[in-house]
Formats: C-alpha cells, sequence, structure tokens
C-alpha cells in the first residue's frame, strides 16, 4: 500500500483474484500465481489555485510506494488525491497492468474539480496519459490537468514508475517484494531469513509470515489466522502453502485465507479461527458460506473413524458429517426455545412459591448471544432470560411495586463433543444477575428484593446438570441454537439414532 503526505486520502484498489472462494483449492488457485512484477512508483502534484483577487495559492502533494502484481491481481489501480486553497481537488488514478514479456501498462486519468469547497463535485478539467514500462526499466510521465471551464485553475503531475519483473522461480525477491507492498508497518521487522519448506519457501516477521511457490505465488498470513496455521503444523500439515493473502469475507464481518491442501482458515471476532477442508468445506460453500444456513465454523475439523473415513466441523447453527466420499445428516435431538423458556419459567415460580409477596407474572427472552470466542472450539451462544412481576406492598391503598430481573444463562458440554467421549450437559449463569425493583418507601422493598435475588440466584448456585450422554451415543455437538432452542447432534449410524430417540425424550421431560 502507498504512504501518503498530509494532503488527503490514499487508497489502492485491487481487481476481484481470479483465485475465488467458489474454485477448487488445489486446482484452480495454482493458476494464481505466475510472473510478479515489483512496480516502485512517486507522484508529485504542484497545484495552483488561481484567485481573482489577491494572490494564487499553491500545494504540493508527493507520495510513493510499492505494487505487486501477479496473476491473482494482474491490474492495481493507485489513487491520489490533492487539495489547494479550499476550493480545487485533484485526483489521480493510475491503473498499472501486467503486460507481455513482464511490462507494465501504465494508464492515468486526472480530474480537477473546483468550486465553493474542496469537497465539490463540480468537474471542471480532465487529462490522462498512458505508456508501458519494460522489466528492469523506468519511466515518468507528464500531464496538466487544467480549469477549462472557468478560471486559471491547473495542476502539473508527475509519475515515475520503475518495473522490475520477478523470476518465479527465484523464490527470495518474491517474498521480498510482497513484503515490500505490504510494508513494514503491517509485517514488522524480519526475524528469520527466506528458508526452504515443504513446497515453497518462506519468511517470518515479527506480525507476519510470507510464504511462496511457483505455483501459489507469495502470500501473507498474520494475526490468529497465522497463530492456528502454525498450529496445526503450518507447510507441514495438511493444509500446505497459502493460495491467498488473509482477505475479509463478503458479510464484512469475518477473515479467511484459503490454503493449496483444499482446506482454509476463517475466523470471525466471536468463533476464533477454525480450519475447514475438503468435502465439508464444498458443502459449507454450496449453502452460501458464512451468509448461508450454517453460518461460521465454530471447531477445526474432527476426525473421529477411519473405515470409513468419518470427518465432521461444527458451525454456528449445524453440523456438517463427511463419510467415505459424501456428506451425511447426522442424527438430531432438539427442544424449541419455547419449551427451554417453558422449563426456566416454571423452575423460577418454584423457586418463589414461598414467599406469598412474590408474584411472577412473564418470563421471556430478552436476548440470545452469538457464539463464544475461542481457538480450538467456539463456545455455545447465551440466552438471557428476563423474569418480571410484582412485590405485594401489603397495603390496598399502595400500588404494588414492579420487579425485573435479568439472568444470563450459557449451556454447556463437558468436555467438548468429539464423539468419542462421555459428556455431561449443563446449564449455568454465564453473568451478573441484574435485578430493579420500584423503590416505595417504608415498605421494605430492598429486603424482598434482596431475597428474590437470592432465591433465583441460587438456581445456579453450581450448574444445572441437564443430563449425560454415553461415550458409544457419539454426540458430535451440542448447541444453542439462535432462537434459543437447544440440538444435539450425533453420528448418522444405529447408535447414534438410537441415542438420538434417547435424547429427545430427556428434552422432553426436561426439569430444571
Amino acid at each position: 500500500m502507498s504512504t501518503s503526505a498530509d494532503h488527503g486520502p490514499v487508497t489502492a484498489r485491487r481487481v476481484q483474484p481470479t483465485c475465488s472462494r467458489g474454485e477448487s483449492l488445489s486446482e484452480a488457485c495454482k493458476e494464481a500465481a505466475g510472473m510478479q512484477n515489483r512496480i516502485t512508483h512517486s507522484v508529485r502534484m504542484d497545484i495552483t489555485d488561481d484567485e481573482t483577487f489577491g494572490s494564487d495559492e499553491h500545494a504540493h502533494v508527493t507520495r510513493g510506494g510499492t505494487l505487486v502484481l501477479d496473476t491473482a491481481r494482474p491490474k492495481l489501480t493507485d489513487l491520489t488525491i490533492g487539495k489547494c486553497g479550499g476550493e480545487v481537488r485533484v485526483e489521480l488514478s493510475v491503473t498499472y497492468r501486467q503486460a507481455a514479456g513482464g511490462a507494465v501498462s501504465v494508464s492515468g486519468r486526472a480530474l480537477l474539480y473546483e468550486g465553493t469547497s474542496e469537497n465539490t463535485t463540480d468537474l471542471d478539467g480532465r487529462a490522462s496519459f498512458d505508456g508501458t514500462v519494460a522489466s528492469g526499466a523506468s519511466r515518468g510521465f507528464n500531464v496538466r490537468v487544467r480549469n477549462t471551464d472557468e478560471g486559471g485553475d491547473f495542476a502539473d503531475i508527475r509519475v515515475d514508475v520503475n518495473n522490475l519483473a520477478l523470476n518465479e522461480n527465484d523464490p527470495c525477491p518474491n517474498i521480498d517484494a510482497k513484503a515490500a507492498a505490504l510494508g513494514a508497518g503491517f509485517t514488522g521487522n524480519a526475524v528469520s531469513g527466506c528458508e526452504a519448506v515443504r513446497g515453497g519457501h518462506r519468511k517470518r516477521f515479527q506480525n507476519a509470515d510470507i510464504y511462496y511457490s511457483p505455483s501459489s505465488g507469495a502470500h501473507e498470513l498474520h494475526g490468529e489466522i497465522r497463530r492456528k496455521y502454525d498450529s496445526r503444523g503450518g507447510p507441514d500439515s495438511d493444509l500446505a502453502l497459502p493460495v491467498t493473502d488473509e482477505t475479509g469475507t463478503p458479510d464484512g464481518v469475518g477473515r479467511y485465507n484459503h490454503c493449496s491442501g483444499n482446506g482454509s482458515i476463517y475466523w470471525h471476532p466471536r468463533t476464533g479461527p477454525m480450519t475447514v477442508r475438503g468435502g465439508i468445506r464444498a458443502r459449507w460453500a454450496q449453502t452460501g458460506w458464512e451468509r448461508g444456513a450454517y453460518g461460521y465454523p465454530t471447531s477445526d475439523e474432527l476426525n473421529i473413524g477411519q473405515n470409513p473415513w468419518q470427518w465432521y466441523s461444527d458451525f454456528q447453527n449445524g453440523v456438517i458429517f463427511f463419510e467415505g466420499s459424501g456428506v451425511v445428516e447426522p442424527a438430531t435431538a432438539s427442544l424449541s426455545g419455547a419449551q427451554v423458556l417453558a422449563a426456566f419459567a416454571a423452575a423460577f415460580r418454584r423457586r418463589t412459591a414461598d414467599d406469598p409477596r412474590v408474584n411472577i407474572d412473564s418470563v421471556v427472552v430478552i436476548g440470545v448471544s452469538d457464539s463464544a470466542y475461542d481457538f480450538t472450539r467456539s463456545g455455545n451462544r447465551v440466552v438471557t432470560y428476563r423474569v418480571s412481576g410484582e412485590i405485594s406492598s401489603g397495603h390496598w391503598y399502595i400500588p404494588d411495586p414492579n420487579f425485573e430481573v435479568t439472568i444470563p444463562v450459557q449451556f454447556a458440554a463437558s468436555p467438548p463433543p468429539d464423539a468419542r467421549r462421555e459428556v455431561a450437559l449443563s446449564a449455568r449463569q454465564a453473568g451478573v444477575i441484574g435485578i430493579h425493583v420500584d423503590n416505595f418507601a417504608g415498605l421494605g422493598i430492598h429486603d424482598v428484593a434482596n431475597a428474590l435475588h437470592d432465591k433465583l440466584a441460587a438456581i445456579f448456585n453450581r450448574p444445572i446438570a441437564l443430563g449425560s450422554v454415553p461415550a458409544i451415543a457419539g454426540l458430535l455437538s451440542f448447541k444453542v441454537m439462535k432462537d434459543s432452542g437447544l440440538t444435539l447432534y450425533f453420528r448418522p449410524d444405529v447408535a447414534g439414532r438410537f441415542a438420538a430417540g434417547a435424547a429427545q425424550t430427556m428434552l422432553n421431560d426436561i426439569r430444571i
């Protein structure tokens, strides 16, 4: 990314990489490498705001940077904005494209706006330039854009371009070019040399690692995705080498890197970094990725059998189970949000039944959180219940004060299900219990409020045991759904289906 002076924003816009999310990572993304062009560029703008009265005003804008073109990004457009005198704005967009023989074509367009402010949309002048820069060569482009409507405003612009085509079989210069394009502010200082790894080369930096191979190109990993990649074994794992930089998901929230081992690492602030691979990834893609029915992955891919091969991944809203050569729907047992709510409402009323002053009018769900961040297995959603009612004042002439209690509850499975272990299911308090009681002086309301708090909090003095699932049942996941309901997922075999039936009976008779 280029750097900017104090004269306005600078951005670089990139075309969509040729290796998209919908393509096979092991094949199509191999096309997204090839020759790289390292482009070092600088821009100078000398802007004059012609004044009818008084002296003309002048501004000078200089900036520069490094860009890298490859097959995944064969075109980049760089934007420079300069402002002068409170009335003139000049926008210069320069597009760099890979051309034959390692050359780069350069095309620029300058627009001059003049009006009552620098943010005017009144376009008064335009100019352009085009040319080609051979590999290993430098070239300068000069253009003047002037106000052709009225006034003598103008800007003299010079763009200097150096183009170096890099040999795809020489990894270290390609990695260095990538690092220069990212900038030291992004990567930090190098902490290793250019070193050979399985399938390619790598250079480590304080804040990122850059990997390169002729078939994958140069790509960076950073943050929690880098940490997950390293924890899985990096290039020695089944993920192999990254074939994209860390990229934002279309929903604008998550991040991902694709890897050549037909797998990806997806990160979301409420899930953590999770790997998803192969047929499971393909099914997830068919359903719309993170914006589809499953949401984001909440576990790495888990292997539970080898004859036949059995894998599954947990997601925010479901489980994808892969057996042999295809996806199989897991067996399930579920309880709707309304049924879970009814069980909690009954528990709250039982706890306050011995106090005639307390009358519970309603118990409702007022919130269901997103999943909880974790590095290996995201936590369940938290359901917040609100208990509302009245406290008897004991006097006919004084209104009965109202109360509201909010209780956040998390449903958990311990240990996390993996289809092999016995698992205990529980519900526990997940935060501070909030209580509000209307204040009527002299009624002992605070004593009643404290007693009410103690009665409801006593439900969660320890986790509420909901039941246990034996190892033979093959529990895959215990999940809170978006409607505050509960779903248990089991292996899609005879034992799993039998266990799902038994779990459904348990859920239907649940008592808290």
